[in-house]
């Protein structure tokens, strides 16, 4: 396919590496921020790559993530190689830990299916956890091992996406809000910032939270609400945990650089972004009750962010009613693990004339118009 220029509406981690794998392909591409590359969702996360835990049942968003996830390795060593900057891929695993009985109950049941299923989730005894992690609460009373669910450290990451983008010839405009599209006809010319356009023979919706009303006037509306997620880290000299922890009420993820994350709320509060004393003290109780020696640690850090959610909690990705704009958005809790093959599938949608994988069939924005709304739940 000949070289056509892309406009990328959003800098986040999807945006950027869909513009990255465009580039791959020939497509000169233009990038659209309307504050700093990555600084909204995409740094607020806390990089986990880990469709296993709390996945309810099978289904295409669980073999979308699955499919991810096993292009991380490959992908973020490319993206290492074009920045220079490391994105921390770490490969240990993760632990579900249960503290009461009810927890218990709750992964037995996305457990059972995934074991009965042959993939790789291991019941892991209550002395094995104090071989793992001797550091988890006294009241654990069972665990899950996943030695596939890893983590990136995704502020390095998205680092490392911005040089990669600019050095593989990605134009980056930071500080520009879209107000609209350039429709002529019923084709997109580009879109229009600050009253001046920008032409593109495609357009791509990424802008997370942003992405429900920014094409409205142009009878494209994606149904996408913020879901606020307060965070914390703290520091210690020397971190009690070496695995991700997954417990029913938080999680936690050790970084390189001592610091542990803590996350997260899920909050319905608009676009208000804030950390609250109530959003806090919670997450603080939930990490001290799974690991008690975090409670003498320093606070490194708070912060919130703002997930793309939808309301079936899946993505929102492929072709629009608009002949050459196409979205990607509403990945709410899975932005940083879903990148690389929502990258890989919408690019190739974008490369085949705007025929749709059948990997991202069921996640197209026409099901929202559909009076029978089924199929599987996102986490």
């Amino acid at each position: 396919m000949n070289a056509k220029d892309a406009i990328v509406v959003g800098g986040g981690i999807i945006g950027c590496s869909i513009a990255l794998r465009l580039s791959e392909l020939g497509l000169k591409t233009t990038v659209v921020e309307r504050g700093k590359i990555g600084c909204e969702a995409s740094r607020a996360a806390a990089g986990m790559l880990s469709p296993h835990v709390g996945a309810k049942c099978p289904g295409p968003f669980f073999d979308l993530s699955m499919r991810s996830r096993k292009l991380y390795p490959e992908w973020t060593q490319r993206i290492r190689e074009l920045s220079g900057i490391d994105p921390e891929y770490q490969d240990a695993g993760t632990l579900s830990v249960a503290l009461s009985k009810s927890e218990q109950d709750e992964s037995d049941t996305w457990s059972r299916w995934q074991m009965d299923a042959g993939l790789a989730v291991e019941k892991t005894s209550i002395e094995d956890i104090r071989t793992l992690e001797p550091s988890v609460s006294e009241l654990a009373i069972g665990a899950l091992r996943i030695p596939g669910d890893h983590q990136v450290e995704n502020r390095r990451l998205m680092d490392a996406l911005e040089v990669a983008i600019k050095r593989a010839g990605v134009e980056v405009l930071e500080g520009h809000c879209v107000e609209s599209l350039d429709l002529k006809g019923s084709r997109a010319a580009g879109v229009v910032c600050a009253g001046q356009a920008i032409k593109s023979g495609f357009v791509i919706l990424a802008a997370g939270s942003w992405s429900g009303s920014l094409f409205k006037d142009a009878g494209l509306e994606v149904p996408i609400i913020p879901a606020r997620g307060q965070m914390m880290a703290l520091r210690a000299e020397r971190p009690p945990i070496s695995h991700v922890i997954h417990s029913g009420h938080c999680y936690l993820v050790p970084r390189r650089d001592g610091r542990i994350v803590i996350g997260s709320t899920v909050e319905y509060t608009g676009f208000h972004k804030a950390t609250t004393a109530g959003g806090l003290h919670e997450l603080l109780q939930a990490a001290t009750r799974l690991v008690p020696l975090m409670k003498d640690f320093e606070v490194d850090e708070t912060w919130c962010g703002l997930r793309p959610d939808t309301p079936d909690h899946l993505p929102v990705l492929g072709p629009s009613d608009i002949d050459n704009v196409y979205l990607a958005t509403g990945h709410f809790r899975n932005g940083i693990l879903l990148a690389p093959i929502t990258a890989e599938l919408l690019s190739r949608c974008i490369v085949e004339g705007g025929s749709m994988p059948p990997e991202i069939s069921p996640f197209a924005a026409a099901r929202f118009s559909s009076a029978a709304q089924t199929g599987q739940r996102g986490r």
